[in-house]
């Protein structure tokens, strides 16, 4: 039996575009480290994995019978518009990315799930693996929500595949730290959320945070006047101003914190402790270049 090429071929370009993101964010930063690799990565890896575990093992089963649902019964908004079939997927890659931004808002928003999200963003250096840095039980909240997506916009099979690996690969690059030339990038986040654009939602300064909710597309962060570009990266500090001690940002630290009493986020740790935390992370990295 002759392989499906193309079900080959998804996923070795898939590799293909992960593996030029890794590679260029580490010859061509965007913005100077302040922690020492390799923990950190260590541990944003380790975080993702459990992740990525409760997406296997409870989202993704859930949300492919949706999704077969959809396709066989003609169930949702997407598969009830008189459009061909690829038309119908495209609308459902779009309310998929759309509704998405508007997850991205309320894991801010609403007290319980910025809790769990808080984790992501306590990261103090901004890269693809970042991209994978979330609490496991953010992954199974966000599960209900994710299911009514699939069900309701009437995601098939097909789009759902399509939407997956955009989102992916969407994610992993505006969450590294691949500096693009500055009129390239202007010009794909007319389009895309790029890295310059999400360096800004992951500032310590609240009101930076509060833009750029986009995963996917930016339109959606134009249409919402959410949008916001031309910040410059030498001035961002990654973060949130709270979490300043790395200690904080370790795997069991950040496991247990949604579920310890909380502090405001926003609120500053300290100049002088800050300064001192600071200095210390530049002497240990400083020590090993």
């Amino acid at each position: 039996m002759r392989p499906d090429l193309t079900r080959l071929a998804i996923p070795a370009a898939m590799a293909c575009a992960v593996a030029a993101i890794v590679i260029g964010e580490r010859r061509f930063p965007l913005r100077s480290r302040t922690q020492p690799g390799p923990q950190r990565i260590v541990t944003n890896l380790v975080l993702g994995a459990m992740s990525m575990a409760v997406v296997a093992a409870v989202e993704g089963p859930l949300v492919r019978h949706l999704a077969d649902q959809a396709s066989n019964r003609r169930r949702g908004l997407a598969q009830a518009a008189p459009l061909p079939a690829w038309a119908r997927d495209g609308l459902a890659v779009l309310g998929m990315d759309y509704t998405i931004y508007l997850w991205h808002i309320l894991t801010h928003k609403v007290p319980a799930l910025w809790r769990l999200h808080l984790i992501h963003h306590m990261d103090l250096d901004l890269d693809a693996s970042t991209a994978l840095r979330f609490h496991a039980v953010d992954m199974l909240v966000s599960v209900p929500y994710r299911a009514a997506q699939v069900a309701l916009l009437g995601v098939s099979a097909r789009a759902l595949r399509v939407w997956q690996g955009f989102f992916f690969l969407s994610v992993l690059f505006h969450h590294s730290n691949l500096r693009l030339p500055g009129q390239l990038d202007r010009r794909l986040s007319w389009l895309l959320t790029t890295p310059r654009m999400h360096g800004i939602h992951h500032s310590t300064r609240a009101e930076e945070t509060g833009s750029n909710w986009s995963s996917g597309l930016s339109l959606w962060d134009r249409l919402h006047h959410t949008f916001r570009i031309g910040v410059p990266q030498r001035r961002i500090h990654i973060g949130v101003p709270a979490f300043r001690d790395p200690a904080e940002t370790h795997v069991w630290p950040s496991l247990r914190r949604p579920f310890r009493p909380q502090r405001d986020a926003w609120a500053p740790a300290g100049r002088a402790y800050d300064d001192h935390v600071t200095q210390g992370c530049v002497d240990r990295i400083a020590g090993t270049v």
